[in-house]
């Protein structure tokens, strides 16, 4: 039989338990940015957002929404990957994560289809004048 100090405990633990884990789950998911890989027939912008903002530390998952494969490197289909990240090839409907632990401007092609490009840009501070100076000088380089 339990005494009256175990069934309160028990109780407040099951209360703290319910609690936390909604909020480990929100954590995840406020480090969680989204892209797509969406066909384009032509030149043009196959990556929405072509142009990524995300904070440091955070985690950006593309997700292939177009009916081809393609895999993701950091580069440019000009020069080739310079090494920072890449994935396996990403079938329909597939998924490809990567944490940003750092700043910086981070351009990525398809390996698949070179002409293929998007940009993420990095801070620690979502509104920075480092940001707003990426955006602006990025701003047309998408729709090349």
């Amino acid at each position: 039989m339990m005494t009256r100090k175990t069934w309160i405990f028990t109780i407040f633990t099951l209360l703290l338990i319910t609690v936390s884990i909604p909020l480990s789950y929100a954590d995840l998911e406020r480090n969680q940015k989204q892209a797509y890989i969406i066909g384009c027939p032509t030149r043009g912008s196959c990556f929405s957002p072509c142009q990524t903002i995300i904070t440091t530390g955070d985690t950006l998952t593309w997700t292939n929404k177009d009916t081809k494969d393609h895999m993701i490197s950091s580069g440019s289909g000009q020069s080739g990957p310079d090494g920072w990240f890449s994935s396996t090839i990403i079938i329909p409907h597939g998924i490809f994560s990567h944490k940003f632990d750092r700043k910086g401007v981070f351009v990525y092609f398809d390996n698949m289809h070179p002409y293929v490009q998007g940009v993420i840009i990095v801070d620690s501070l979502p509104q920075s004048s480092f940001i707003k100076m990426q955006q602006s000088y990025f701003s047309d380089w998408c729709n090349r």
